[in-house]
């Protein structure tokens, strides 16, 4: 309990520190954090509706790594700025999105269906394409249901270089199965219908072949929102398939795993996508 406790305070102190630097509010459109990097506003609109996003650029001149960072259920991207800063701080170029149908993100939601990975993906060659981006470096990363959206998008986007899967849905039809809580396996029902073809189209692990990129897999054995078997599941799969991949298991964490998060994505990117 200390330590879960010691957890929330560094989570809670990174967080108000980054969000000190860059208060967007009201109309603003850009701030400026501690380390001279910029976060903007970077919403745009995809099939006519709104996706709300943010921005973290680099101080310096140069063409900088670009990753995309998804939230998780009900999460939003203004939950991303403490590693978004830290992204930023370290020279990578970041955007954060909240998924539809959170946040301001306008649209249903569909359990990161198709209309989800569209938005996620506009989101990740808009950045990708910015003059201070360098288009060769890509990554992602994703918590929760942003982890599963992590995977899948990993397995359609062919130029993606580094991946970090956190806490996430790889085989849909598994997790539906082993679920412990009642109100997950009803969402996944009522965003999906879990028909053949939206079970099919949620499961990333069936396409694990087309993976080109080295992941990182992240999640605690004690989660009870995504069963540690979804990690177990993909790491068996990637070990098959003789995919380049790293997994750590952490003993007794929740869903929501801790600091540790942070560091090991940002050692990941570090090392994987520095020139």
């Amino acid at each position: 309990m200390k330590r879960s406790i010691a957890y929330t305070c560094i989570a809670l102190f990174l967080f108000l520190t980054a969000a000190r630097s860059q208060p967007i509010s009201g109309d603003e459109e850009c701030s400026t954090a501690a380390s001279g990097a910029k976060i903007c506003r970077y919403d745009l609109t995809v099939d006519g509706r709104l996706l709300e996003a943010l921005l973290f650029q680099p101080a310096g001149d140069g063409r900088f790594p670009g990753v995309l960072l998804i939230p998780g259920y009900e999460r939003t991207a203004r939950d991303m700025i403490a590693l978004g800063s830290q992204l930023a701080a370290m020279h990578f170029a970041a955007a954060a999105v909240s998924q539809p149908g959170f946040g301001k993100s306008q649209g249903p939601t569909d359990f990161v269906g198709p209309k989800t990975l569209q938005a996620l993906t506009a989101v990740y060659r808009k950045l990708q394409h910015e003059p201070f981006v360098d288009a060769d470096r890509m990554a992602i990363y994703g918590y929760s249901r942003g982890g599963m959206a992590a995977s899948l998008l990993a397995v359609e986007l062919g130029d993606v270089k580094a991946a970090v899967f956190g806490a996430g849905i790889y085989d849909f039809r598994r997790a539906y199965d082993d679920a412990r809580l009642p109100g997950v396996r009803a969402n996944m029902k009522a965003e999906t219908g879990m028909t053949a073809d939206a079970i099919r189209e949620r499961s990333s692990i069936l396409r694990m072949d087309r993976l080109k990129c080295p992941v990182l897999i992240l999640h605690g054995d004690r989660d009870i929102n995504v069963p540690v078997s979804q990690a177990l599941l993909l790491r068996d799969r990637l070990t098959a398939l003789h995919k380049d991949f790293e997994i750590h298991i952490f003993p007794g964490r929740p869903h929501s795993i801790g600091p540790e998060v942070s560091d090991l994505t940002l050692n990941f990117f570090r090392s994987k996508l520095s020139p």
